[in-house]
C-alpha cells in the first residue's frame, strides 16, 4: 500500500461526516489541521457534499476513515499511479465513482423504484450496459478466445472504477482500450463539444494508468454513435484529429485506426482484433442506399472502415468465410419499415437464390447479416431455415450489426467450437428476428406481430424502447414473447433437432425489452452459457439465468 501525504491548504477539520463542521459538537468526531499541516493517508475517495473520504496510516481515536473538505486540502504521491488516481479524482470532468451518461445510477442500469436490483455492483471492465449485445454475448465471445492474455477495457469504466479495475490487470500482458463517442443525433455539434473534450479525455487518463502499470496498450478501438446529421463527418474528422495528437503524445501512434460509425459493437471488436488477419469475400445487395444513424454514407464505406479495426481482410479469392449483407433498396426508406414492399422483397429473393442451395459445409462459412433496418430484423426471409451457419446478425444500427456480426463469426471461424456456432446463431436469429423484428414484433398494423398479440391477450401495450419497471408485468411480457419467439423458432426450423427439442428463453436484461439476454435450454455439452447483469427482483427461475436449466 503506497503512503500519500495530505496537505491543508487552509486552517480545516478533518471529521467523521461530510457535515459542516460546525454542526460537528463531539469533539471526538473532529479534529483541526494548521495551513501547511500534513498528515499521511493510506488510500481516499470521492464522497458527497465535496469531501474526500480518507483512510489514515495513523487512526486517530482508534478511528482511520475520515472525511476532509475537498478546497481545503492537496493529496501528493510520489506513486504514479496514485497521481493519476488523483488527477481523476478531482477532474472536472467528476468522474470518479459517478455516473457514466452510459449507466446513469453509476453502477450500469437504471434504479428500479430506486432499489438496487442489479445482480452485479461493478461491471467487468469490457461491459457497456446491462443489454444482450454489450453484456451476455461479449461475455460469451471471451470464453471462446484462445487465449485469454489481452485486457479488454472501455475507458470510461477504468476511470469510474479504476482502483476495482487496476487491481485484476496484473495477470495480462496487454490491453486494448475502447471508446465510443456519442453521435451527434441531427443537431449541430457545439453543445457536444463538451461531451467530446471527457471522452477524449477518458482515453487520456486510460493510457496514462496503463502505461504506468507497465500494461502494453496493442489496440485502441473507437467509433462514434448515431449521427444522422449533415455535420457528422466533420465533427468525426475534428475528433480523429484530436486523438492522433494523443497518441503520438504517448508514443501510440501505430494504434491510429478510423473511428468508424457505430458504439455497441466495439469490445466484441476488440477481441476479433486479437485473432490472425483473416480473409473475408463480401457480397452487398445494393450499395446505392444511405444508412440513417451512420452519417447518411453508403453500405461499403462503413463496411471498410470497419474490416481493419476487427482484422479482416476484404478477397474475392481465397477466402476463410464469406458474408452476404442485405440491404435496404433503392429509394426506399433509410429510417423506417415499409409494408408490403415488394420491390424490397424482389430485392432480397434475388440476393438470397445463391445462398439456398449451399451444402453443409458452405454454410458453415457463410455469415448473413440482415442490414434493411436497425434494430432487428426486417423480416424472417433472411434466415436460411438451417442451423449450421457461422452468424447471423440483424441487430443495431448498420455499423453495430455489421461490427459486431462480423467480429463474432472471426472468434467463430478460430474457435471451431460447433456447438458454440450452432448456439450463437441460433440465439441471435431467437432475438434479432422474432423478438425484434419489425414484421415479426414491433408493427401493430401486421395482424399477426407481438404487439397485437400482447394487447390481445394481457391488455398491455408493447414497449420497444422504454421496457417495463413493474415485475408483474416483465412477467406477463416476456411468459408472452417467450411463447411466440418458440413456436416461431419451430416453424422457421422445423425438424431441426436443436430447436424442436429445446426452449428459447428470453430474459430481461433491464429497461429496453428488446435489449434482452437469449438462453437456450437444457445446454448442451461445448455451449457457452454466460449471464449478464440481470434484475433480481424477477424470481422466476425464467427470470433468473443464474438458477439452472429449469424454464417455467
Amino acid at each position: 500500500m503506497t503512503t500519500q501525504k495530505l496537505k491543508a491548504l487552509v486552517n480545516t477539520v478533518i471529521k467523521q461526516s461530510t457535515l459542516d463542521s460546525s454542526q460537528i459538537t463531539d469533539l471526538t468526531q473532529k479534529f483541526s489541521l494548521t495551513a501547511g499541516d500534513k498528515i499521511e493517508i493510506n488510500n481516499y475517495k470521492s464522497a458527497d457534499n465535496n469531501h474526500w473520504e480518507l483512510e489514515l496510516t495513523t487512526p486517530v481515536n482508534e478511528i482511520a476513515k475520515w472525511f476532509a473538505y475537498i478546497p481545503h486540502v492537496d493529496i501528493k504521491s510520489n506513486d504514479p499511479v496514485a497521481k493519476i488516481l488523483q488527477d481523476i479524482k478531482q477532474s472536472q470532468f467528476k468522474v470518479y465513482h459517478r455516473p457514466t451518461e452510459q449507466d446513469k445510477a453509476g453502477l450500469g442500469i437504471f434504479p428500479l423504484n430506486g432499489l438496487d436490483g442489479r445482480s452485479e455492483r461493478i461491471y467487468p471492465a469490457y461491459i457497456l450496459g446491462p443489454r444482450r449485445q454489450v453484456d451476455s454475448l461479449v461475455r460469451q465471445l471471451n470464453s471462446l478466445l484462445p487465449v485469454n492474455d489481452t485486457a479488454f477495457i472501455i475507458a470510461e469504466r477504468l476511470v469510474q472504477y479504476p482502483e476495482d479495475y487496476l487491481a485484476t490487470l496484473s495477470k495480462f500482458d496487454q490491453a486494448v482500450l475502447i471508446q465510443s463517442f456519442v453521435g451527434i443525433g441531427n443537431s449541430s455539434s457545439p453543445h457536444l463539444v463538451p461531451r467530446h473534450e471527457k471522452e477524449l479525455w477518458r482515453i487520456e487518463q486510460s493510457i496514462r494508468l496503463l502505461q504506468a502499470v507497465n500494461l502494453s496498450i496493442s489496440g485502441l478501438v473507437c467509433a462514434m454513435g448515431d449521427s444522422p446529421s449533415s455535420v457528422a463527418i466533420k465533427v468525426r474528422n475534428k475528433i480523429k484529429e484530436r486523438l492522433d495528437q494523443l497518441l503520438d503524445k504517448y508514443h501510440l501512434s501505430a494504434l491510429k485506426k478510423s473511428i468508424t460509425w457505430g458504439a455497441d459493437e466495439l469490445v466484441a471488436m476488440a477481441m476479433a482484433q486479437t485473432l490472425p488477419q483473416t480473409k473475408v469475400r463480401i457480397q452487398v445487395a445494393n450499395n446505392d442506399t444511405k444508412l440513417h444513424y451512420d452519417a447518411n454514407r453508403q453500405p461499403w464505406e462503413v463496411i471498410r472502415e470497419k474490416l481493419p479495426a476487427i482484422g479482416l481482410i476484404e478477397t474475392e479469392n481465397d477466402w476463410d468465410f464469406e458474408v452476404a449483407i442485405l440491404t435496404r433498396r433503392q429509394n426506399g426508406s433509410i429510417d423506417d419499415y415499409q409494408k408490403d414492399d415488394q420491390k424490397q422483397a424482389q430485392l432480397d429473393e434475388q440476393f438470397l437464390a445463391q445462398y439456398k442451395n449451399y451444402s453443409s459445409e458452405q454454410r458453415a462459412k457463410l455469415v448473413i447479416i440482415d442490414g434493411r433496418l436497425f434494430n432487428g430484423a426486417w423480416n424472417a426471409t433472411s434466415v436460411l431455415p438451417y442451423d449450421d451457419l457461422l452468424a447471423f446478425g440483424s441487430w443495431g444500427t448498420f455499423g453495430n450489426c455489421v461490427g459486431s456480426t462480423l467480429a463474432v463469426a472471426k472468434i467463430l471461424f478460430y474457435s471451431k467450437n460447433s456447438a458454440a456456432q450452432r448456439q450463437l446463431y441460433l440465439e441471435a436469429i431467437a432475438h434479432d428476428v422474432f423478438a425484434n423484428g419489425y414484421k415479426e414484433v414491433q408493427r401493430s398494423e401486421e395482424p399477426k406481430s407481438f404487439c397485437n398479440q400482447l394487447k390481445n391477450q394481457t391488455g398491455i401495450t408493447f414497449k420497444h424502447y422504454d421496457g417495463y419497471d413493474n415485475p408483474a408485468t416483465v412477467k406477463k411480457v416476456f411468459e408472452v414473447l417467450n411463447r411466440r419467439v418458440n413456436a416461431r423458432m419451430q416453424e422457421h426450423f422445423t425438424g431441426l433437432p436443436l430447436v424442436n427439442n429445446r426452449v428459447f428463453r428470453i430474459t430481461p436484461q433491464f429497461w429496453r425489452t428488446f435489449e434482452s439476454e437469449v438462453h437456450i435450454w437444457p445446454r448442451l455439452p461445448e455451449e457457452i452459457h454466460k449471464v449478464g447483469i440481470y434484475r433480481t427482483d424477477l424470481e422466476a427461475i425464467a427470470f433468473n439465468p443464474s438458477l439452472g436449466d429449469q424454464f417455467v
